[in-house]
């Protein structure tokens, strides 16, 4: 696992702001740069069982920065997707049900989130596209 400090996160976005823009990253504010609260809002826009599973697979943010692991970015995507092909199939007594999720307005990005996260961490530290 690996942490990385929210200045040192805001460096890194900003040096690859167009890829992220490439990668579903959208800045919270147009009027400033790209910062670490840009991609922390993917991750913490969720209920508390998914950041506890989030956790769980290595992913949360404590008083080192941002924890990761890459490893896991597959099992946390699989987690994401379920999340979608539920709510699409009008599904939410399986994983919805199970990680709390939101059934208010925002319902439509409680996986998407996570995926958007997991791409703009893909894109900043995940092994150079080959």
């Amino acid at each position: 696992m690996t942490a990385v400090s929210t200045e040192q996160l805001s460096k890194d976005m900003q040096a690859s702001a167009q890829k992220l823009k490439e990668a579903g990253l959208i800045p919270q504010s147009q009027d400033q740069p790209l910062n670490a609260n840009d991609l922390l809002f993917y991750l913490t826009q969720t209920s508390m069982p998914m950041a506890d599973l989030l956790q769980q697979h290595g992913l949360f943010l404590d008083d080192r920065g941002l924890n990761y692991d890459l490893a896991q970015f597959d099992a946390i995507g699989q987690i994401a997707n379920k999340v979608i092909t539920e709510r699409q199939a009008g599904y939410l007594d399986g994983v919805w049900k199970e990680l709390d999720l939101s059934t208010g307005e925002d319902m439509d990005s409680n996986g998407t989130y996570i995926l958007t996260a997991l791409a703009a961490l893909d894109v900043l530290y995940g092994p150079p596209a080959v």
